[in-house]
């Protein structure tokens, strides 16, 4: 495989870098997110202003937009992605040429953060501390190790108290899964997570990830190399992101029977994390009649927003808003249009109110989730559609205890009809613990 496309498919150290988002208060937050929208905010004096505020062209009003991206150089890469995914203002429906509404100025701080080193420091002079890196760096490429990533030690440092205070979340799990390949998968999971440090030891450490690679993620990344030319007539030839989660297991759909994915064709289509579009031109092989698309970040969008324009997807409304179980406002980390850290201020709604006021019709064949830990928010938020039509529903699992242990018995609870399987999307070399999915499905 050459540089650039190592540099195109591995990714998730990147990935991992995202940071959680602060939750603001209705009240704090106030009523309006436009210059001029007085009454038309999510708040005591919303009323019809959902129209206003989510942005269906004509009806987004007094609300800036965000230039039409340029087309994306063909070995960029997208920015960091940027979750817990909570939104801001929505926006307009995507067309030939779609847009994004920005968000009004005033709900922007721009607050430049601190670069991290993840090289070791040494109280020696300047040569010898480059010296040291130097021989560190060929070391590491020769065994092929790699530092642990911060996000991954977080991740030790949750599930670790968490399975100690509840000691009977796996037992609870395991026989909801239907098969034993999903119990190997959760087994995994927790048994690669107790290879890792706390972060407060992360600088103490280093791994070596092809080596923990299992022989099905080893078969599956050969696999997924052998597709490149496949991804890239699905895009056009204009996009570079190719990682497995998306392009390769299609969020975990592949392991689905043909029975159950023919049904998806001609059905609504919810993307919870949007990211950069990848998983939107994805999914839509499966031929959704329609596709709703949520992503907060800014600096996500202007790559959705190119990239699904390159791949001609017409059938598809995006909208700049934080999908949870709740309506409030949210704070999180993110990037503007020049790549540079910023904070962003972001609306919340949940999928049953997202349906009701934009009155949307459809059976709703497919929920996908990857929001860094919302997942389980995200669900409840969309119980009435859940337990009405039965959707598919693919979950990235792995960010918080709650949702990889609490997302299958609740849907268990609500459609006892439904099957569950977990597996682990991602094959990529570079990591061992990411991705993890559950997929709950009706035979």
């Amino acid at each position: 495989m050459t540089d650039e496309e190592q540099a195109a498919v591995v990714q998730t150290d990147d990935q991992e870098q995202k940071q959680p988002a602060e939750t603001v208060s209705a009240t704090d937050a106030g009523d309006n997110f436009g210059e001029d929208a007085a009454n038309n905010n999510f708040g005591e004096d919303a009323g019809n202003g959902f129209e206003d505020n989510f942005g269906l062209g004509d009806d987004a009003q007094s609300v800036a937009t965000i230039p039409a991206p340029p087309p994306a150089p063909k070995k960029k890469e997208p920015a960091p992605p940027v979750t817990p995914r909570n939104r801001e203002e929505e926006e307009p429906a995507i067309s030939a040429a779609p847009q994004v509404n920005q968000m009004a100025s005033d709900t922007i701080s721009v607050t430049p953060r601190k670069n991290v080193s993840d090289t070791i420091s040494v109280n020696a002079g300047t040569s010898q501390k480059k010296k040291r890196q130097e021989m560190e760096e060929e070391l590491f490429d020769k065994f092929q190790l790699l530092r642990v990533p911060q996000k991954i030690c977080t991740f030790a440092a949750m599930f670790r108290p968490y399975l100690a205070q509840h000691p009977d979340a796996l037992k609870n799990l395991e026989p909801l899964l239907c098969d034993e390949a999903s119990v190997e998968a959760v087994r995994l999971g927790m048994k690669r997570l107790e290879a890792f440090p706390t972060p407060e030891f992360r600088h103490l450490m280093f791994y070596h990830p092809i080596g923990m690679l299992t022989d099905a993620e080893r078969t599956d990344w050969k696999a997924h190399l052998e597709k490149y030319s496949e991804y890239a007539k699905l895009t056009n030839g204009e996009y570079s992101y190719y990682d497995p989660p998306q392009f390769f297991y299609r969020h975990g759909a592949i392991y689905l029977d043909p029975s159950v994915t023919d049904r998806l064709a001609g059905g609504i289509f919810y993307q919870c994390g949007a990211f950069c579009g990848a998983s939107l031109i994805a999914m839509n092989q499966y031929k959704p009649e329609k596709m709703y698309a949520f992503e907060p970040s800014v600096g996500n969008l202007m790559f959705v927003q190119a990239n699904i324009a390159h791949a001609g997807l017409k059938n598809l409304e995006l909208y700049k808003i934080c999908v949870a179980d709740e309506e409030s406002q949210v704070t999180l980390p993110d990037r503007d249009q020049n790549g540079k850290p910023c904070m962003t201020v972001s609306p919340m709604a949940y999928l049953d109110l997202f349906e009701q006021r934009k009155n949307v019709k459809g059976h709703v064949a497919w929920i996908q989730a990857d929001v860094n830990g919302m997942g389980l928010r995200v669900i409840k938020g969309a119980e009435k559609m859940i337990k009405r039509d039965k959707p598919l529903i693919t979950v990235a699992i792995y960010h918080e205890p709650d949702e990889f242990f609490g997302i299958a018995p609740l849907l268990h609870e609500w459609v006892p009809e439904y099957k569950f399987m977990v597996r682990r999307c991602q094959c990529s070399p570079t990591t061992t613990y990411n991705e993890i999915t559950l997929i709950a499905y009706i035979p």
